[in-house]
């Protein structure tokens, strides 16, 4: 009877396991449309291989890469994509040199892109629900 509820508890840690492994893509998707949005409207310049680039312009190419990363062979399937992967594999470095990225605000202030981007994902999960 023991072995019985044993195996019991372990189907449903395994179903429980392989369900959250898939995420709502519609939500992640939300979160990435949220910090492309926050990269567009920056106070800043975002930097990328050592240039400078218009906060537009930079939402432009995450986007871009974001698509052709999805569309690729290698990719997870949509529904294992999720924000964080998208910071820590699109948004955070260039894929030709591996440089990371940076944001420089007005200021002077200069700060890694990934970082930036996870304390806007963090924003996003404390925003009260309306």
């Amino acid at each position: 009877m023991k072995s019985i509820h044993a195996a019991i508890v372990l189907f449903c840690l395994l179903f429980l396991f392989a369900s959250s492994a898939r995420c709502d893509w519609k939500e992640e998707e939300r979160k990435i449309q949220y910090l492309l949005q926050e990269v567009a409207r920056l106070d800043g310049v975002f930097i990328r291989n050592g240039l400078e680039y218009p906060p537009a312009e930079a939402a432009a190419h995450l986007k871009m890469k974001l698509e052709k990363a999805m569309d690729s062979w290698f990719a997870p399937d949509q529904s294992q994509w999720t924000a964080e992967m998208f910071i820590d594999r699109i948004a955070s470095k260039s894929s030709m040199s591996g440089e990371p990225y940076a944001i420089k605000f007005k200021d002077g202030r200069t700060v890694p892109a990934g970082d930036w981007l996870h304390e806007r994902l963090k924003a996003y999960h404390d925003r009260p629900i309306k």
